[in-house]
């Protein structure tokens, strides 16, 4: 049987996909590529369309969104679930934010929507939790999402570079974007659990009710009191399930030895599921690129020329509603230039002076970081979410012995 492809997009993912469909099966190349830049340099001497209706308008099975417009992609993506087709996407922005509509869209039409290539790039975390973990329980999900952020405090870490400087090198290695805003706010991480707390545990909560820090705060001194207590900062996406609800946060935080993101270094992804069946399955690969991304997008084309479309188990049957997360209180390192920029975020707690930087070791409210996240931003404070690796003693000796060191 032959599939009539529609492809939006042909940037780097497109590319990627069109690559692996090129050596390993032919018949999956798309029929018609749909892209909206006429003067753009193309790597390949294509015949490219610039009118959508060439796709929507068209009797194509099979349709695949790879748009960086969120807002774009869901005209798109529900135009073609609207006429019944199987759709395939990787634009988590949009996907985390219409989620709700699309599944209807889905039941009541009769088409299917899959979006591995959205949560992990190269890990197949969405189809494993919707099919490894069903009929488990699962308690806990926490992973890195990012590969750009984690590429650069990688730099940080392993060669002392400043932020700004290992921003500049994930952009020139293709692993940030040349707007890198997405990848260091942790706005894409927060994308990507919104999605992947739906496969887990069944609720969707938007990415604009979880906390989410990014890595645009951490410092040079931040990076040497880690190293000083054999740590590293890892930005860490974590979902945690109790009895009245689920916990989210996102934010920059200490790692230990024995924890497996540890060792998760450069552009890579990974993802710690804790279950009751199966206890704690640890899943790890390349969160950003053109091949480990493009990979996912044909492996969810060859599943849905196969009839493979996702079960959502864990939602038993109930229409999607919008929750939010429940509060958390977590243990955090705070720290800024100024003792003023760090008071009214953390009540009474003490601050130290070590060199030339104010700290303070407390536990805060998700709610309460919410609320002072525009001082936050506007006042450069870093917080470091101590993530169960180090007593709170031992960071203070830490601090108390930092050297003056200055970003470089």
């Amino acid at each position: 049987m032959t599939n009539r492809i529609g492809l939006f997009g042909f940037g780097v993912v497109g590319q990627g996909y069109y690559e692996i469909a090129k050596n390993d099966r032919p018949s999956l190349l798309p029929e018609t590529i749909v892209v909206q830049n006429k003067n753009k340099e193309r790597p390949h001497s294509l015949q490219l369309s610039f009118d959508p209706k060439d796709i929507l308008n068209t009797p194509h099975d099979i349709g695949i969104e790879l748009i960086s417009d969120p807002i774009q992609a869901y005209d798109y993506v529900s135009s073609l679930l609207k006429s019944g087709k199987k759709v395939i996407s990787a634009n988590k922005k949009m996907l985390a934010a219409h989620l709700p509509e699309l599944l209807e869209l889905e039941k009541s039409y009769g088409g299917s929507l899959l979006y591995e290539a959205s949560a992990a790039a190269g890990i197949p975390i969405i189809t494993c939790l919707d099919c490894h973990f069903a009929g488990d329980h699962i308690s806990k999900l926490q992973g890195i999402l990012n590969g750009s952020s984690n590429y650069i405090l990688s730099r940080l870490f392993q060669d002392d570079l400043s932020l700004s400087d290992a921003v500049k090198l994930a952009q020139e290695k293709g692993f940030a974007e040349a707007d890198p805003t997405l990848d260091i706010n942790g706005s894409d991480v927060s994308s990507k659990l919104t999605i992947l707390s739906l496969h887990a545990f069944g609720r969707y909560i938007p990415e604009n009710e979880i906390l989410t820090i990014g890595v645009q705060h951490v410092h040079a001194e931040d990076v040497a009191l880690a190293k000083s207590l054999g740590l590293k900062i890892k930005l860490i996406a974590t979902v945690q399930r109790s009895q009245d609800g689920l916990s989210m946060y996102i934010l920059p935080a200490l790692v230990g030895e024995s924890d497996p993101l540890f060792l998760v270094e450069n552009e890579y992804n990974a993802a710690k599921v804790t279950s009751h069946n199966l206890g704690e399955q640890f899943f790890q690969g390349k969160g950003a690129g053109s091949l480990p991304t493009g990979a996912s997008v044909y492996a969810d084309l060859t599943k849905a020329i196969k009839g493979y479309a996702y079960s959502y188990d864990k939602l038993q049957g109930a229409k999607i509603k919008r929750e939010k997360p429940l509060t958390a209180s977590l243990e955090v390192i705070v720290s800024a230039d100024t003792a003023d920029a760090l008071a009214p975020l953390i009540g009474q707690a003490t601050i130290h002076q070590a060199q030339e930087r104010y700290w303070s070791i407390c536990t805060l409210a998700t709610e309460d970081l919410i609320k002072h996240l525009p001082a936050i931003e506007a006042n450069n404070v870093s917080i470091i979410a101590l993530n169960g690796s180090v007593r709170q003693e031992r960071i203070l000796d830490s601090i108390q012995k930092l050297e003056n060191v200055h970003l470089g």
